[in-house]
């Protein structure tokens, strides 16, 4: 965090788009409790559990993608920072088949909810608007 002439604080550009990425994967959060409470009415308890643990599968990758996208300080290389966008997604994948594999072998889950908990919560972030979180504090 930075400081202008007259002591306002306010974020680097890749400190915004950090605090963009952290809001998306709290909207993902939002989303899965959403979808968990739709899926306790319609569904029930059994219901709700599956939806809560697909929901958390997709924001939990989307938050490993974050923190291996933005490791690194400001003015790293723009190959680095590359680096870390494949690494990010690399990440995101391996998460995501791996607590989906574990999720699927727990026998009291429903699977329906499961996935759609799962999608709701990972296209969250494509139906979203592009807006840079501001700058300033």
């Amino acid at each position: 965090m930075r400081a202008d002439a007259s002591g306002s604080r306010y974020l680097t550009r890749t400190g915004a788009e950090r605090r963009a990425a952290l809001q998306v994967v709290g909207i993902q959060a939002l989303i899965a409790l959403g979808v968990t409470a739709l899926a306790a009415l319609v569904g029930g308890q059994k219901a709700a559990i599956s939806a809560l643990a697909g929901g958390t599968v997709a924001a939990v990758a989307t938050l490993f993608f974050v923190f291996a996208l933005f490791r690194h300080p400001e003015g790293t290389s723009a190959g680095r920072v590359a680096w870390g966008f494949f690494l990010g997604q690399g990440l995101k994948v391996a998460v995501t088949i791996g607590l989906l594999y574990v999720a699927f072998r727990v026998p009291q889950v429903a699977p329906g909810a499961l996935l759609a908990g799962y999608a709701a919560t990972y296209m969250a972030y494509w139906f979203m608007p592009r807006r840079l979180a501001s700058r300033w504090r």
